[in-house]
C-alpha cells in the first residue's frame, strides 16, 4: 500500500506550501499531472488532500496527452476499498473503466504500477494466488541490476513490499523478509526516501510476528526518525505501531505513553473510528495495570463517539467487557461478552482468540458455570498448543545483521566515492604533492577498515548480548535473566498492585537417568522437558533454566490458584510423555507461591525451593503450594 499522508511543517516546506497555495488558484495543466500525482504518492499530502487531488485531476479528463488519462487511473486504484460487498463492485467497475485507459496509453510502468495495486487489493481480500498471479510479470525480472529508472525501481519495489506482506500472512517469515529487505534496497536506489522509511515499518511486522519486540522496536525508531521531513500522519501511525511492540514486549507503561503522545494527532486526521481505536488500546492496557480509575475516564469518552467500524465495535466490547468483570459488574460484562460471541470469530487472530477464551473463562468462573470454564480453558490449552512456540530468532538476526551489514558498505561507498570526486576536483583545481595525495588516500582508508572493525564489533557485542541470556542446551533464558525478569516482575507488582506467582521445578529421579544412560541422554530429558514446560504454559509465562534440572517460571499477573492450575498441566503433560530417542518415562515436582506484597526476591526464592522441597520429600511427581 502507497503512503498518502501530511507533510511536516518546516520552514523549508511551509514555502513550498505557500508555493502550492498559488499554483492551486490556477486549473491543473495536463502537464502537471505527473508531479501532483508523484507529490501525493511521495508523502507530502494528507489522505484528504490526495483524495482533492484525485478529484480535480479526474475532473478534468480527458485530457489533450492519453498517457495523463492513464496516469489519473493507476493513481485512483490506490483509493479503491474492496473491503465491503458495495466497495468490491465499485472496484470491478473502476477496472472495466481503466483498464483500457491505461492499455490504450501503452506505457509498461502504468500498466505494472495497476498490476501492483490489484495484487494489493488482492491480498486485502486474503486472495493471495491471485495477487501473486499479477505479481509474477514484475518481480521475476531477471536483469534487475540493470535498471536505472526511479518510476520503475519503485514499482518493482512496492511489488516485493505486496509480496512480503503475503509471505507474512502466510507464516513464511525468511521469504518476507527477502522480500522487504529487497524492496528497501530498490526504494533506496530509486532515491525514494519516503516508501524506504515505510519498509522499514514492513521489517519490523516480521520481527513482531516472531515475538523479536528488541528488533521491531529499533527498526521502528528508524522508520519514525526517517518520516520526521515527511507527514504527521505517517508518523503517528508509525508511533502507533511502536506502541504495540512495547505492549507485546510486556513495558505498557511506554506503550500508554506513546499512545497518549498520538492522541490529538490521531484526533484532528481521523474519524470517530480511528479515535476510538486509541481510545480503546489505552483503557485496555490501565485495566491490565489496575489503573481503574484511568481506563474509566477513557471509557467515558469512548461512550461519547460515533463507532461504527465493525472490528472497533468489536474491540470496544471486549474492552467494555474486561472492565465490567474487573469492577465486578458481572451483568454489563456478560452483556458486552455476548456482543462479541455474536461477532464473526473465524476473521479473528490468534491473539484475539486467545483472549476471547481467557475472558470466557474469567466469566464462567466468577458465574460459577464449570462446565463453561473448562470447555474454554481446554479451547484455551489447544490454542497455546497449535502456537509456534519454538520460532527460531537465530535465522532472522543473522538476516538482519547482513542487511545492517549492507547498509554499511553502501555508507562506506558512498564515502569512497565521494572522497574520489574531492581528490579529483582538487587536483583540477591546483597541482597537489604526490604526499598530499598518498596522505588523503592513507586516511580513507584507515576510516574504511576503523568503520569496517567498528561495525564488527558491534555485531559480535550484540551477538554475544543475546547469548548471554539464552541457556545454551535449551535455548530458553538462563539463570540469569530468568532471575532478572523475576526482579522486574516484582517491582512491577508493587507499582500496580498486582500479584504474580512463581513455579519451581526439579526433574525427578535425574542423576539415576545420567548414571544409568549417560550425558547425552540426560541432556535429551532436559530438552524434551522444557519443549513440554514452554507448550504447556501461556506466551506471556517466562520459562527459565536456573540449574542442571531445575527450572523457573514466572507467573505475571497470575494468583496462586491459577498458578497450581498451571502447574498441574504441567505435571501431568511430562508424566505422559515418553522423552528421548530411547523413550523414557520422566516425572518432575513443583513448588508454587503466590508472591507477597512486600517480600524481597531472595525470600520470594526460598519460600519457592521450600515448596519444592517439600513436594519431593512428599513422594516427588506432585505439585506443592
Amino acid at each position: 500500500m502507497i503512503g498518502i499522508r501530511v507533510a511536516v511543517w518546516s520552514n523549508a516546506q511551509m514555502i513550498r506550501i505557500l508555493c502550492l497555495l498559488l499554483f492551486f488558484a490556477t486549473n491543473v495543466a495536463a502537464k502537471d499531472v505527473q508531479s501532483e500525482i508523484s507529490r501525493a504518492l511521495h508523502g507530502y499530502t494528507t489522505y484528504s488532500e490526495s483524495v482533492e487531488i484525485l478529484a480535480r485531476l479526474e475532473k478534468q479528463m480527458p485530457y489533450e496527452n492519453a498517457l495523463d488519462d492513464a496516469q489519473v487511473m493507476a493513481f485512483k486504484c490506490w483509493f479503491s476499498n474492496p473491503s465491503t460487498p458495495n466497495g468490491i463492485s465499485e472496484y470491478k467497475q473502476f477496472l472495466e473503466t481503466a483498464k483500457p485507459v491505461i492499455h490504450q496509453a501503452n506505457n509498461l510502468n502504468l500498466i505494472q504500477e495497476l498490476a501492483v495495486c490489484e495484487a494489493s487489493q488482492e491480498y486485502t481480500q486474503g486472495n493471495y494466488q491471485k495477487a501473486l498471479e499479477h505479481l509474477k510479470p514484475i518481480i521475476n525480472i531477471p536483469s534487475l541490476d540493470e535498471i536505472t529508472s526511479s518510476k520503475k525501481l519503485s514499482i518493482i519495489a512496492l511489488a516485493h513490499i505486496v509480496l512480503n506482506r503475503i509471505q507474512l500472512a502466510k507464516g513464511n517469515y525468511q521469504e518476507a523478509f527477502d522480500s522487504a529487505k529487497t524492496a528497501y534496497q530498490l526504494f533506496e536506489k530509486a532515491g525514494n526516501d519516503y516508501e524506504k522509511a515505510l519498509a522499514l515499518k514492513e521489517i519490523a511486522d516480521i520481527h513482531i510476528a516472531l515475538y523479536n519486540y528488541e528488533l521491531a522496536i529499533e527498526q521502528l525508531k528508524r522508520a519514525k526518525l526517517a518520516l520526521t521531513k515527511f507527514n504527521e500522519q505517517e508518523q503517528y501511525k508509525v508511533a502507533d505501531q511502536l506502541a504495540y511492540a512495547y505492549e507485546e514486549k510486556g513495558d505498557l507503561i511506554k506503550a500508554i505513553e506513546l499512545y497518549e503522545s498520538i492522541k490529538k494527532d490521531v484526533r484532528r486526521f481521523e474519524s470517530d473510528n480511528g479515535y476510538a481505536y486509541i481510545l480503546i488500546k489505552l483503557t485496555e492496557l490501565n485495566i491490565k495495570l489496575n489503573s481503574l480509575s484511568q481506563a474509566e475516564s477513557y471509557l467515558t469518552e469512548l461512550n461519547t463517539l460515533s463507532v461504527t467500524d465493525s472490528w472497533i465495535l468489536t474491540l470496544y466490547n471486549f474492552t467494555k467487557s474486561e472492565w465490567y468483570l474487573a469492577t465486578a459488574q458481572l451483568q454489563a460484562a456478560l452483556s458486552s461478552h455476548e456482543k462479541i460471541t455474536a461477532g464473526q470469530q473465524q476473521s479473528w487472530p490468534e491473539s484475539l482468540k486467545e483472549r476471547y477464551l481467557n475472558l470466557t473463562s474469567q466469566l464462567a468462573a466468577a458465574t460459577g458455570d464449570t462446565s463453561l470454564q473448562i470447555a474454554s480453558q481446554q479451547q484455551l490449552i489447544a490454542l497455546i498448543k497449535d502456537k509456534q512456540q519454538a520460532i527460531a530468532n537465530n535465522t532472522l538476526i543473522s538476516a538482519r545483521l547482513n542487511f545492517n551489514y549492507e547498509q554499511q558498505i553502501l555508507e562506506i561507498s558512498r564515502l569512497e566515492l565521494e572522497s574520489k570526486l574531492q581528490q579529483k576536483l582538487l587536483a583540477v583545481a591546483e597541482d597537489k604533492s604526490f604526499w598530499q595525495g598518498l596522505t588523503v588516500m592513507i586516511t580513507c582508508l584507515c576510516l574504511l577498515l576503523f568503520a569496517i572493525y567498528t561495525f564488527k564489533q558491534v555485531r559480535q557485542k550484540k551477538y554475544f548480548e543475546i547469548l548471554a541470556l539464552k541457556d545454551e542446551l535449551t535455548g530458553i533464558a538462563n539463570r540469569r535473566a530468568i532471575l532478572n525478569l523475576k526482579r522486574s516482575v516484582m517491582l512491577q507488582n508493587k507499582l500496580n498492585q498486582q500479584v504474580s506467582s512463581l513455579i519451581s521445578i526439579d526433574i525427578d529421579h535425574f542423576k539415576a537417568v545420567n548414571d544409568q544412560y549417560g550425558h547425552d541422554i540426560g541432556d535429551e530429558l532436559i530438552i524434551s522437558i522444557t519443549n513440554t514446560i514452554v507448550q504447556t504454559v501461556r506466551c506471556s509465562d517466562r520459562v527459565g533454566r536456573v540449574g542442571g534440572e531445575e527450572f523457573l517460571i514466572v507467573l505475571e499477573d497470575q494468583s496462586l490458584e491459577h498458578a497450581k492450575d498451571i502447574a498441574e498441566r504441567i505435571r501431568l503433560s511430562v508424566a505422559e510423555k515418553e522423552h528421548t530417542s530411547l523413550s523414557i518415562s520422566a516425572t518432575i515436582s513443583l513448588g508454587v507461591i503466590e508472591i507477597e506484597p512486600n517480600e524481597t526476591s531472595e525470600q520470594a526464592a526460598k519460600r519457592v525451593d521450600l515448596h519444592l522441597y517439600k513436594a519431593k520429600r512428599g513422594g516427588r511427581n506432585t505439585v506443592y503450594s
